[in-house]
């Protein structure tokens, strides 16, 4: 089974498994975002999410991300597992872009419990951080969260910067609902403005808004 710790820091959590799990994991995403049809705005920014997604399983699956010995319960035996870091604000969006687009997709009983587990590590996560403020953010685990925007893409980039940039802590790991909430609902002006500035951008560089690459991005403290 994957195994989820939050880090050091608060800012994200760490998912563990062994080669078979991380490889199962990593094939659900691409069977998910192998059904969107990247010509089409709000699909190709979540082909994009997936495979953010994808990426960081496949290097966790190499041994470039993190390697770590557990030992659990009952079992003398040390486990060497494999695994990689999400800040919070990316994996409750990257969960999202998976449950959204599986129910628009066939998949079998062994990939929607890879989904179903996923989501339940990382509330245990959240819940292992600060219980307070998990409470709040658990009903955004797989929903709540509008992935389906043809912006979606650059504003989960955006969220990322505004995130990590702002003061480690439990105060910041409380402000996800309303952080998720103003880059991603459209009737928010935070919203408008996000966007505004999207086009803007993608006007000066003479792009489409999904080509747009953030440069700025910070140094992540775990």
């Amino acid at each position: 089974m994957l195994q989820a710790y939050h880090t050091k820091n608060g800012t994200g959590i760490s998912i563990f498994g062994n080669y078979g799990e991380l490889n199962l994991l990593y094939d659900i995403i691409h069977h998910i975002a192998n059904s969107l049809d990247q010509k089409e705005g709000s699909q190709e920014a979540q082909f994009q999410l997936l495979m953010n997604f994808a990426y960081e399983v496949r290097k966790a699956t190499s041994g470039q991300r993190l390697k770590e010995q557990f030992t659990f319960d009952g079992d003398d035996v040390q486990h060497t597992l494999y695994g990689f870091q999400l800040v919070w604000t990316d994996i409750l969006i990257l969960i999202s872009a998976l449950r959204h687009n599986a129910g628009y997709t066939s998949t079998d009983k062994l990939q929607q419990a890879i989904l179903y587990q996923l989501e339940y590590i990382t509330e245990l996560a959240l819940f292992e951080y600060d219980p307070v403020g998990a409470n709040d953010i658990k009903d955004l685990i797989a929903r709540g969260i509008n992935v389906s925007s043809q912006y979606a893409f650059n504003i989960y980039q955006a969220l990322h910067i505004k995130y990590v940039t702002e003061k480690a802590g439990k105060s910041r790991f409380r402000k996800i609902p309303e952080l998720i909430d103003t880059h991603f609902s459209e009737w928010r002006q935070e919203h408008k403005n996000l966007v505004a500035s999207f086009q803007r951008l993608a006007k000066e560089q003479n792009c489409a808004i999904a080509d747009l690459e953030f440069s700025d991005f910070p140094e992540i403290v775990w």
